[in-house]
């Protein structure tokens, strides 16, 4: 009987010990991601774009040919 109550405290501490380590990793990468983001974009030029997201077109040459680019 007190075998089996102090293996059932046992896992209930390793249980909470296990928690609290999850709970403060979660917390570290919650702020480092806060950190990252509060940092300012770098200066660009006006008219420049940060990236293209626009795939490149495609143009048929004949109906029944392929599609180029």
């Amino acid at each position: 009987m007190v075998q089996s109550l102090l293996t059932n405290n046992s896992d209930m501490m390793t249980l909470l010990v296990l928690g609290a380590i999850w709970m403060a990793l979660s917390l570290v990468f919650c702020l480092g991601l806060c950190v990252a983001a509060a940092k300012p974009l770098p200066k660009t030029e006006a008219g420049k774009e940060l990236a293209d997201l626009k795939p490149p077109t495609m143009k048929t040459v004949d109906e029944d040919a392929l599609c180029i680019r």
